[in-house]
């Protein structure tokens, strides 16, 4: 896994870095969800999510990776509810991803270089990287 399961995703708001593996952001998305992130993962999986799985998982995801509330919120009114869902559902999927599975090029286990082991680093892929 990710040493901090972040991830830059290309999608209908432009190029932006989404995080959700911070104890607080995942405990907010069970809470706005009603279930654990593994359950929110399996319901986006089989197609039964809800709109919150994937409208507070994009929206916490931006905070994580540096939005403020207010832009991520203001990201999703423009981006998740006013556009059909099918790519923001695996938005939010790849996002739940890099939290629970991690990302390609995934340092845990490799020697980091040692500007990736500063404080608030992280690793990244590109968009074609995480929608597959």
């Amino acid at each position: 896994m990710s040493a901090n399961g972040t991830r830059v995703i290309e999608w209908a708001h432009g190029e932006d870095t989404f995080c959700l593996a911070k104890v607080g952001l995942i405990l907010d998305l069970e809470d706005k969800c009603k279930a654990g992130i593994a359950v929110i993962m399996a319901r986006i999986e089989a197609g039964a999510w809800g709109l919150s799985d994937i409208r507070e998982t994009i929206r916490l995801g931006l905070i994580g990776g540096g939005m403020s509330p207010a832009k991520a919120a203001e990201a999703v009114k423009n981006h998740v509810d006013q556009n059909p869902l099918a790519h923001s559902v695996l938005v939010a999927y790849s996002v739940l991803q890099a939290v629970m599975i991690g990302v390609p090029d995934d340092p845990v286990g490799k020697e980091m270089p040692a500007e990736a082991q500063k404080p608030g680093s992280s690793t990244m892929t590109g968009a074609s990287d995480a929608l597959n």
